[in-house]
């Protein structure tokens, strides 16, 4: 029997890696093509909406992934999430305008949502609760390569040939990604199916990226027109938030709860400064995106090693503290960011910040994954990793949403020095509330899967 579960975890470690391992690839490359997008199609005023409409899509997808996996098993939703996913990159390739851009972006967000939920159940159900935290290391492990390469493959394809190229690359990838999926999904124990209601929350996540999309949208805007799109936004968004989250996330209470306030707030941190780190690299400091690539690779491979760490610790109640160390390392990580926008100071010191916050996130990412399994039933583990995930979406798809606000009013009142600050500005704020809520975190009850 022991012999069997570990072929099994073996296989499960295999096809998981190679999976995520495509999906980093699409998320690197695709980030440092952006800005050459943007300026093809449509400008900058509209990089916001460009690069994030993926985050504002898989909010939705996400939240019928946790209830579709626990209702009918895995495979259904996999599959189709790979699907989409590919579909969506090869209409965003073929592109003419920026319209049909954001629409298979839009595609590629609902597929990414309902890929990541079911890998997350399969851990819970078929790899032992010591071996877990190496399986979330591993996941992380998934974006070395990716980072090391995917960025640098992309600028050189920007610079030789065109940026369409960057996205039609994903499609074979994802395609090879499934072979290894396949023998382990037979292996998943016996399901049983269920007739539980399509979750309440899909139509808060429906209104949730509705209201994210026209903050996107407020950030090309100007004037009256800007104020209307960022108060309905807004608006939007207070009245569905708290009925998309776990209750209580916005107390970070202890549990569950934290451990998501902790996850999205920290992503959203990083998403504030990677995201618009291709942007200001090439418009501010003036280099190339084979350069860039590289810049964007330094923060995945420490996130990488942050990931290792957090491996290496055993205890409980020691790894409960490992959120909070993850959180103060990107918050120094993102005030050093702040001198990023300004071309008088060397880029590097907001490199190495972004490094930093890259560690930071390694350490917090993969613990709170586990943790977040270790302290629920197994019953509810599709609905926690539904949750890991939507902050994981919903935390930078904030972030893209209030920062391009910022940077539109911001235009108006600064100089041009100044023009991207709004940017790691969001960043910090975001890391301080993740401090805040990882405290709630330490101590946090173990609590064995029934």
């Amino acid at each position: 029997m022991k012999r069997k579960q570990i072929a099994t975890e073996r296989l499960l470690m295999i096809g998981s890696v190679v999976l995520i391992t495509s999906l980093a690839f699409e998320a690197l490359a695709t980030t440092n093509a952006m800005p050459t997008v943007v300026e093809d199609l449509g400008g900058d005023r509209w990089y916001s909406l460009a690069a994030g409409m993926v985050l504002a899509a898989q909010i939705v997808s996400t939240t019928v992934a946790g209830w579709w996996a626990d209702r009918t098993g895995v495979k259904i939703p996999l599959f189709l999430g790979l699907t989409m996913f590919s579909a969506g990159a090869l209409a965003a390739g073929l592109a003419p305008v920026l319209a049909v851009f954001i629409i298979g972006r839009a595609i590629q967000g609902l597929g990414a949502g309902l890929i990541m939920v079911p890998l997350y159940v399969m851990v819970g159900a078929l790899v032992s609760a010591e071996r877990r935290p190496m399986f979330f290391a591993a996941f992380s492990f998934a974006w070395v390569l990716p980072s090391m390469i995917g960025p640098s493959i992309a600028g050189y394809i920007i610079e030789q040939w065109d940026w369409r190229p960057v996205f039609w690359l994903i499609v074979p990838i994802a395609l090879v990604a499934l072979a290894p999926l396949f023998p382990i999904l037979k292996r998943m124990p016996a399901h049983e199916s269920t007739r539980a209601p399509m979750p309440r929350t899909l139509y808060a996540a429906v209104v949730t990226s509705i209201g994210i999309v026209l903050l996107q949208v407020a950030g090309g805007l100007t004037g009256p027109a800007m104020r209307m799109a960022a108060a309905g936004g807004l608006l939007l968004l207070a009245l569905a938030l708290p009925r998309l989250l776990p209750k209580g996330t916005f107390r970070a209470v202890r549990g569950v709860p934290a451990i998501v306030a902790t996850r999205g707030t920290l992503m959203g941190s990083l998403t504030g400064v990677e995201f618009f780190l291709p942007l200001v690299l090439s418009r501010v400091h003036g280099w190339t995106p084979a350069q860039t690539g590289l810049a964007i690779a330094i923060g995945s491979v420490t996130w990488t090693i942050g990931s290792w760490a957090q491996t290496r610790i055993h205890l409980w109640q020691t790894r409960t503290r490992v959120p909070a160390a993850g959180s103060i390392l990107t918050l120094v990580g993102s005030a050093m960011a702040l001198t990023m926008p300004f071309a008088s100071v060397s880029v590097y010191v907001s490199l190495a910040g972004f490094s930093l916050m890259g560690l930071g996130l390694g350490l917090a990412h993969s613990t709170s994954s586990d943790l977040s399994l270790g302290a629920t039933k197994q019953s509810h583990h599709g609905d926690v990793s539904a949750s890991l995930q939507l902050a994981d979406a919903l935390g930078p798809a904030l972030a893209m949403g209030i920062t391009s606000i910022a940077l539109s009013a911001w235009s108006h009142v600064s100089s041009p020095a100044s023009a991207y600050l709004p940017a790691p500005l969001v960043a910090v704020a975001l890391a301080i509330l993740a401090v805040i809520a990882s405290a709630r975190v330490i101590g946090l009850e173990h609590r064995k899967n029934l």
